[in-house]
């Protein structure tokens, strides 16, 4: 137990602790149920953001002072109209763009136009093939497959316009003829293998010209992905001369329609 002693001591330190006056202690002029995206909310962005006028001078062991270099990107930004819903603005600037040349935004929309028209082409072909007059089913499927990986490119280069803020311009395409693959010396299947190697050899010739573009505006994240393409259609350039070089040791005939069939058994 207590003693008698320990307990008025007691008392008595509970007493000078009650008398002490706490008025002198300021209280907090925000309430305490204010949250602090509220009191963020109120502050100037240039309070929020106060990087331009941030004093670095002390920090002489960085190498990357974000505080000062990202004030100009801040500024780049495109401002927001809080008075017009942005969907109403005629002219919608984007905010993602950076280091795309007009030059090279202008010649990817031009690539846009080589695919979608390749793409027509091989239509083209596929359609003749699959006349019931010519028949030769294997070639039409073929050839439909391609132009649906020409049309599956058209639509990577439109997303990669669109994904460095750029503005898709489509331009009108030519119409191929009807009679593409017809050829009395050489036979549709060979004319139209042929027609498919030029083809193949002018789109690269574009992608060439579009990496030259790249570079001269100094763009690497445009040459990193026109690489990628020119990869991509080196292999198209090989199938199309193998494709090529088969159907002039089939020949004429059967050999034709050996091939055909082959074309048209393939998942």
């Amino acid at each position: 137990g207590v003693s008698s002693e320990n307990q008025t001591n007691l008392r008595s330190q509970f007493t000078m602790l009650s008398s002490c006056s706490c008025s002198n202690v300021p209280r907090a002029s925000i309430p305490r149920n204010a949250s602090r995206a509220a009191i963020r909310a109120g502050r100037p962005l240039r309070q929020r953001l106060n990087v331009a006028n941030r004093d670095t001078s002390s920090l002489t062991s960085i190498s990357f002072d974000v505080t000062s270099e990202v004030a100009p990107e801040l500024a780049a930004i495109p401002p927001h109209s809080q008075a017009v819903d942005v969907g109403l603005l005629p002219n919608k600037q984007s905010l993602c763009r950076q280091n795309l040349d007009p030059t090279s935004e202008e010649a990817l929309c031009s690539q846009v136009s080589v695919e979608f028209t390749n793409s027509y082409f091989y239509t083209a072909l596929a359609a003749y093939f699959a006349r019931d007059s010519v028949g030769l089913m294997g070639f039409a499927k073929k050839y439909r497959a391609e132009s649906e990986e020409e049309r599956k490119h058209a639509l990577e280069v439109l997303d990669y316009v669109n994904m460095r803020g750029g503005t898709v311009q489509l331009s009108a395409l030519m119409a191929p003829p009807s009679d593409l693959a017809e050829n009395d010396q050489l036979g549709d299947a060979l004319a139209g293998a042929e027609f498919a190697l030029a083809l193949e050899r002018l789109t690269n010739e574009k992608l060439l010209a579009l990496h030259k573009v790249a570079e001269e505006c100094g763009d690497p994240n445009m040459t990193d992905f026109v690489e990628g393409m020119l990869e991509e259609q080196a292999e198209a350039l090989y199938e199309a001369g193998l494709f090529v070089t088969r159907v002039r040791r089939a020949g004429l005939g059967l050999g034709v329609t050996a091939i055909d069939q082959e074309l048209l058994n393939e998942d």
